[in-house]
């Protein structure tokens, strides 16, 4: 076969690169989103923030929503438009603000109330811009507070039928798969295509340790581009390859908690089409401050850390049964000055 001619095969590739590029866009989606409200709170945010009320909340894309204190009355503006519709009293409250944005569509924003005895009213978020990526629910939260929904690294996303939110994340993984992800500043649209770049799986679950149940835990990749909920990824869950380290999380037995952060937790390595099984929980070992006087040696509940064989750090930590046997030993030699206990639960 004699080889094609030069502007013919200058026509077939340019071609070849429209129909990639076809395909590239076509693969594309894009979707409308829903406010929702969320008046039974049953989310766990990785970095919740709060905002005192002051004279209003305001919010972008939907400007300054009045407020007014009287005693421990709260009165707020719910429209933008100066009165005060609204009445809040006792310790907590929500409200759903709503008002033209600047393309002319309607802009709604739930916030949740609180006023602690002799404190000033706060806010925080109370809802979020609702959607779906290839069939599964999604929930975009604001929850750095600033009215913008797109902070990726700092805003805050739910995937499917989970209750711990992750940070939002550049890519997201959805029943299996992984998404790009763009999100308009309002959160009105939500663009998503198939990510294609090296990925591996990451089992926070096989070789955790821990007679409590693992109700969040929160992992943010080394440039903080993505992050993932984990605590009901029973067989791993597909992520980008990268560098990541657990952010936040909580145990739950019973009615008692025990909050998960960072501490000195080391990084989590998951190699391109490799699973990631790190082992961390228990064992546990506490850190603490003593004051010492003469031969005595005192320490309290308050003054002591827990950290995890990950170097992970609990808060709220009451192991069961009796409280741990502690040893202060003398640095220098080594030698046990001093057994003790808490009573009962520490």
């Amino acid at each position: 076969m004699s080889p094609l001619p030069h502007a013919f095969r200058l026509g077939l590739g340019a071609a070849l690169v429209a129909a990639s590029l076809a395909s590239s866009s076509s693969a594309q989606e894009t979707v409308t989103l829903q406010p929702k409200a969320l008046r039974n709170w049953d989310l766990v945010l990785p970095a919740p923030a709060k905002r005192e009320v002051a004279g209003g909340i305001s919010v972008a894309h939907g400007g300054t929503f009045a407020a007014l204190t009287e005693g421990d009355v709260l009165r707020a503006d719910l429209d933008g438009d100066g009165v005060m519709e609204a009445l809040v009293e006792g310790e907590t409250g929500f409200l759903t603000l709503s008002a033209a944005s600047a393309s002319g569509a309607e802009y709604r924003y739930s916030v949740r109330l609180e006023h602690q005895p002799f404190q000033p009213w706060t806010w925080t978020t109370g809802g979020g811009m609702a959607g779906e990526i290839a069939g599964t629910p999604v929930l975009f939260l604001d929850q750095n507070l600033d009215g913008d929904y797109a902070d990726f690294g700092a805003d805050a996303m739910v995937i499917g039928k989970d209750h711990a939110a992750s940070f939002l994340s550049r890519v997201v993984s959805v029943n299996g798969s992984l998404y790009s992800i763009e999100l308009s500043a309002d959160g009105s649209n939500l663009s998503y295509a198939p990510y294609t770049g090296p990925s591996g799986t990451l089992d926070l679950l096989s070789s955790f340790q821990s007679k409590a149940k693992l109700d969040a835990a929160i992992v943010v990749s080394a440039d903080a581009s993505y992050s993932f909920s984990l605590a009901r990824a029973r067989d791993g869950l597909l992520v980008p390859a990268g560098e990541y380290r657990l952010y936040s999380g909580r145990l739950a037995l019973g009615e008692s908690s025990a909050a998960i952060s960072a501490g000195s937790s080391k990084a989590i390595l998951v190699s391109a089409g490799q699973r990631a099984e790190p082992v961390w929980g228990g064992p546990v070992r506490a850190e603490f401050a003593v004051q010492r006087s003469g031969e005595s040696v005192a320490f309290a509940p308050w003054d002591i850390w827990f950290y995890g064989s990950l170097g992970e750090e609990y808060a709220n930590f009451l192991p069961l049964g009796e409280s741990p046997l502690f040893t202060v030993k003398e640095r220098a030699t080594g030698e046990s000055l001093i057994y003790a206990r808490f009573p009962g639960n520490c």
